[in-house]
């Protein structure tokens, strides 16, 4: 339970979907492939490579469906049936770098690196008694992706995928994220000698269930620093039965007398998920010149995430005679 940190990183959209309706012209560049013949109909493409650089903040719902803890080096004992949570919130800050082609002209791949600076996670727990925990770490990952898109009625609709993995400092093994979106905009063309595009979507989050970790009992648990936590524990420990008090009865003799709490290392290993998948999205790109682009993109209900891109974009190799 302590330490879990949601590795969510979206990614600025890649809104600069191909634009028909416009004169016949050359294209120069080998990228996208077919990109000269369908220049040659009026269809407009953004350059072929861009890199990126992102700020993403999320702040969402969690769900934990199983919890197991040890303490020290003792053994791991099922907490799922005694532990009632209530609030149970992540939330990330984090810079994304990207590097993206357009192979064809409907298709874009792009990489990512991902530096989370803080992800921090809030657990309000009411059974067996009341107190909070939580964690505050950074990280570190990438992954990969694709756009797909195209266009019809003065419209663009892309569909991006992306898979990511993030290792953070509390955690055994990095954490998975697969993010789904659909968007649907408009290139509403240059006004003020500026591109502006706007879009509406949609994004469902999905991530590796089983985490597992380690972290000080201090830095997770409110009260451990000043001893007040052990007393509440102590105090419910008393009021057992026997039979009840023999399940919990190693850790909280461990948790007892390993004190100064700086000293006693939970282990945890659990089952989370996210607790409201999708969420909807607004989001629009600034085109300042060709090659420079600013795109901001808010997601709201449910979860609440913001991201801040700046893009160069380039031509690369010319194409053939």
């Amino acid at each position: 339970m302590i330490g879990l940190a949601l590795a969510l990183v979206p990614t600025a959209a890649q809104a600069q979907a191909p634009d028909a309706g416009h004169k016949a012209e050359k294209w120069p560049y080998a990228l996208p492939i077919l990109g000269d013949s369908l220049a040659e109909r009026g269809i407009r493409f953004p350059l072929p490579f861009g890199l990126g650089l992102n700020y993403a903040f999320a702040d969402q719902p969690i769900e934990i469906s199983r919890l197991a803890v040890g303490v020290n080096d003792g053994e791991m004992h099922d907490l799922t049936n005694l532990i009632v949570f209530d609030d149970l919130n992540s939330t990330v800050h984090a810079l994304n770098f990207r590097f993206d082609v357009w192979v064809l002209p409907f298709l874009n791949l792009y990489g990512m690196g991902n530096y989370l600076i803080q992800a921090e996670t809030a657990v309000s727990i009411v059974e067996p008694f009341a107190f909070d925990a939580g964690a505050t770490q950074s990280g570190y990952g990438g992954g990969f992706g694709l756009t797909a898109s195209g266009g019809a009625f003065g419209f663009f609709g892309t569909l991006d995928l992306n898979w990511t993995w993030n290792k953070m400092e509390n955690l055994d093994q990095a954490v998975g994220t697969f993010l789904l979106t659909p968007r649907i905009g408009k290139n509403f063309g240059k006004f003020a000698g500026i591109e502006w595009i706007f879009w509406v979507g949609a994004m469902r989050q999905s991530i590796a269930s089983e985490t597992k970790g380690q972290i000080n009992l201090s830095d997770a648990v409110e009260g451990a620093g000043d001893g007040s936590f052990q007393q509440k524990l102590q105090t419910w420990y008393d009021g057992l039965p026997p039979g009840q008090q023999v399940i919990v009865g190693g850790i909280v003799d461990q948790i007892q007398s390993g004190r100064p709490a700086g000293d006693t290392l939970i282990r945890y290993d659990l089952d989370k998920a996210i607790a409201y998948p999708w969420n909807f999205l607004i989001g629009s790109e600034v085109g300042l010149t060709k090659a420079w682009r600013v795109r901001a993109e808010v997601g709201f209900i449910h979860r609440t995430q913001f991201v801040l891109g700046l893009n160069y974009r380039f031509g690369g190799f010319a194409a053939g005679p």
